[in-house]
């Protein structure tokens, strides 16, 4: 890797690492003088002599990360093989940075705005992003990144909830989704790597799916605040309460870029109590736009400045995906708790969902909101494809 980029986006060389010529820099070539080979004194071993280098490299990459304003995620191992090499290598070394930016989103899904009040009908994310986060008690359980990056510690809440395909019958409908809802609270962590266009994300989620998790309320609440809604009925066959427990994975690769036009694949996989699938897709934008893996979609007007970004992002961007599917306690029910009066069972889950959006997004200086359109296709047998509605809104702190 040739170098890391400073607090203000430019690339810097550090300590041990390769100019644009391949000709390794150390602190003693840059005041022009050429490091003497060391010699081993009667009696010293060469493991001493390394030891000793190795000394000099940690002072020497040091000062390197102060003087550039550079604080080193040392959750990472490349990162603590950085600062602290071991003594038998003296490879190029690679370093994840930890952003100190500092970031809240709202997200809102909710399929009113396409006239409907069924399967997937409301949804609720709010993420904090802030680099105290770095430190939480579950950081040890995000996935590496071997590579030089930057890294994006945050926390997420979740409700997201289900209804049939009419709230309006009274009863257990069979044959049609369950009502479901659930909240949780996940950890998170987000690389980027923008040498290599490349987003890695890993998370873990924890809380309950059930009654506890107050879907019920918050659906009764808003019918009820509206004088043409009515009630929901069948909110008391929903699926009981059960752990959730999740973990999951996305990368993101940008394969084809232009200035304003890009194309980047992903794929993803959850795992645990909630839900259990493979996914793949692609995603698609144009318009004005700043490249995917400079920054998580919005920065501070000074931070763009100094990396030579917009200030003011206007695109288009079409998203295609498709999973397969092998668990869904919406569906299903929980994993532990049997006792729900009516479940689907796992014969007529469809196993394979795709699900397509599009939409815009613009942002300037340290906001963004994004509009979209989702359309999924059915998730059980003789269901229904669904489409809903997505608002976000991003604020730098």
């Amino acid at each position: 890797m040739p170098g890391n980029r400073d607090s203000t986006g430019e690339k810097v060389h550090f300590p041990g690492s390769a100019d644009s010529s391949g000709t390794k820099i150390s602190s003693a070539n840059r005041q022009g003088k050429r490091k003497k080979t060391p010699t081993i004194h009667d009696g010293e071993k060469s493991s001493d002599i390394f030891r000793r280098n190795n000394d000099s490299i940690f002072i020497d990459r040091l000062n390197f990360l102060r003087s550039n304003r550079i604080d080193l995620d040392l959750n990472e191992p490349v990162s603590k093989n950085f600062l602290f090499p071991p003594i038998e290598t003296q490879k190029s070394p690679s370093m994840i940075t930890l952003s100190s930016e500092s970031f809240l989103s709202i997200h809102f899904d909710n399929d009113i705005i396409d006239y409907t009040d069924r399967f997937y009908t409301n949804g609720i994310k709010i993420d904090l992003i802030t680099p105290s986060l770095a430190m939480n008690p579950v950081r040890w359980m995000m996935i590496p990144y071997w590579s030089s990056g930057k890294n994006y510690y945050g926390l997420t809440v979740v409700q997201n909830m289900y209804t049939p395909s009419t709230t309006k019958r009274g009863g257990i409908l069979y044959g049609d989704r369950p009502y479901a809802a659930y909240l949780y609270l996940g950890s998170f962590k987000i690389t980027l790597d923008p040498d290599h266009n490349y987003r890695q994300t890993s998370e873990l989620d924890i809380g309950i799916i059930g009654p506890k998790s107050y879907g019920e309320w918050v659906q009764r609440s808003f019918h009820n605040a509206v004088p043409t809604n009515n009630e929901p009925l069948g909110w008391e066959y929903q699926i009981q309460n059960d752990l959730v427990l999740n973990y999951s994975i996305k990368a993101e690769k940008g394969i084809w870029g232009r200035k304003n036009i890009d194309l980047l694949l992903s794929s993803s996989g959850e795992i645990g109590t909630l839900y259990t699938n493979l996914s793949g897709g692609f995603q698609f934008r144009t318009g004005w736009l700043n490249p995917y893996f400079s920054n998580i979609g919005v920065a501070k007007k000074r931070t763009l400045q100094n990396a030579g970004l917009r200030k003011f992002q206007f695109i288009f961007f079409i998203k295609g995906s498709g999973k397969l599917v092998g668990y869904d306690a919406t569906l299903e029910g929980g994993l532990f708790n049997k006792s729900s009066a009516y479940t689907l069972p796992a014969s007529t889950i469809s196993r394979v969902v795709m699900q397509s959006s599009g939409g815009i997004s613009v942002s300037y200086n340290g906001f963004r909101v994004d509009l979209e359109q989702f359309v999924l296709s059915p998730d059980f047998h003789n269901g229904w494809w669904h489409k809903w509605g997505h608002l976000s809104l991003v604020f730098c702190l």
